[in-house]
């Protein structure tokens, strides 16, 4: 895959680097104010339920967190990473669910509200807790501006975060998950669109690129509680943006070692090795999710919205994508064996036909439906491959048909939106 423009990947990677700072830099490097057995649960459950692609499950943990602990700023923020996070995996998740669009947004304003008192406290420590925790609400808050174009709120929200962020590494300069903060900032000012230069500068927001990968480097190195979660962080950054994938593998190596049932970092490493040009890398760990989710088919289809769109946001199933979709598993295809489990060889097939329905080679996707119809289905291989006979499985109707089992809802084609009426009325 070829290159994107950097603006373009910036839009791409700014919800994942957005749900990722707020969750690695929660905990500090040194004894917190409001750390507590019950965040360190939260967010060890949490994480690893996010990582597992079991998003009401994360977002249980961190729900338990508030109501135990009502005035802990960081419930707030760790339940708001985990929606962002999602949204940023699941392509329309705000649109298609609005009520988590309100709560992330809700938790962003209760944690401002928590972190008041924490700001006025005498003790130096529980203030520059305060100053933290603000300073990532209000980062957040200016963010979730930019992507929505609001660019003078943005800019009053981001340069209020910073003054709070220095002033935590004022106040203790081994506070480095605040440095994690400031390198974001640093990386995302240096990424902006030309048109919102003017206004960033307004806000202090100069960027610095190299200065941001090192800030974020020191976090990642020193963070008592980051480690596993930076790792994740800056895969992110090395896949979507750098596509520097040979260090993104070293970097999911190590996660998978530490979350080894976590189906979201085998199909990275899959996507990363045949990106590098390793195939017969990257067939065997596409294989071994299928075996894995043939036992369960609703775990594993609520996940093919993540799995499908995670590293490309709105830009999901665009061209480029499919074609890199199209090449994998032709050649799944061409390498099957007499051994393989049937359901894999019809997975293959389908996917292989979805690909290029996508395409345009019409009459390539119609040979592997009928294949995938005259052998046993993997899951619903049966019911796609009859409906993309009848008509043709484009990107929306791929993106429909993901999204309702994302919400564990049945796809019902003849419910689509028929064409517009002449003149657009």
């Amino acid at each position: 895959m070829g290159l994107e423009p950097r603006n373009a990947a910036v839009r791409r990677r700014l919800p994942s680097l957005i749900g990722a700072l707020i969750l690695l830099s929660c905990v500090q490097a040194r004894a917190s104010t409001i750390d507590s057995p019950l965040v360190q649960t939260a967010l060890s459950d949490g994480i690893k339920n996010l990582y597992d692609l079991e998003y009401e499950a994360s977002r249980g943990d961190f729900r338990k967190l508030i109501e135990s602990e009502p005035d802990n700023p960081l419930g707030y923020l760790f339940e708001s990473a985990q929606i962002w996070w999602q949204s940023s995996a699941e392509y329309g998740l705000f649109k298609g669910t609005p009520t988590l669009q309100g709560l992330f947004e809700q938790d962003i304003e209760f944690a401002l509200k928590k972190a008041k008192p924490l700001l006025k406290a005498k003790d130096d420590a529980v203030e520059t807790d305060g100053h933290f925790v603000t300073g990532m609400a209000l980062g957040t808050k200016g963010m979730w501006n930019i992507l929505r174009w609001n660019w003078l709120a943005a800019c009053v929200e981001g340069k209020k975060a910073l003054g709070h962020l220095k002033d935590t590494i004022k106040a203790d300069p081994e506070y480095y998950d605040a440095y994690l903060g400031l390198g974001i900032f640093d990386y995302q000012a240096a990424h902006l669109p030309a048109v919102v230069k003017p206004v960033a500068l307004l806000c202090g927001a100069r960027g610095n690129e190299k200065r941001g990968l090192e800030r974020m480097q020191l976090a990642m190195e020193k963070g008592r509680y980051l480690r596993r979660q930076a790792a994740q962080f800056m895969a992110s950054i090395y896949i979507i943006d750098q596509q520097d994938y040979a260090r993104a593998l070293t970097l999911i190596h190590g996660l998978r070692a530490d979350y080894p049932d976590s189906p979201y970092f085998k199909y990275l490493e899959a996507v990363i090795k045949f990106r590098l040009g390793d195939w017969s890398g990257s067939l065997p760990l596409v294989k071994e999710l299928s075996a894995a989710f043939q036992a369960d088919p609703p775990r594993f289809q609520r996940k093919l919205l993540t799995f499908v769109c995670s590293l490309s946001g709105k830009d999901c199933l665009c061209r480029q994508d499919v074609e890199l979709a199209f090449k994998f598993f032709n050649y799944a295809v061409e390498n099957l064996k007499p051994d393989d489990p049937p359901e894999w060889a019809a997975m293959a097939r389908l996917y292989r036909g979805h690909a290029a329905d996508m395409l345009g080679k019409r009459k390539d996707a119609e040979a592997d439906y009928r294949w995938v119809l005259d052998h046993p289905a993997f899951l619903d291989g049966h019911l796609r491959a009859a409906d993309c006979l009848k008509k043709r499985c484009n990107s929306d109707r791929n993106l429909r048909y993901l999204q309702a089992l994302s919400k564990g809802e049945e796809y019902r084609p003849q419910d689509e939106p028929g064409p517009k009426p002449a003149g657009g009325q």
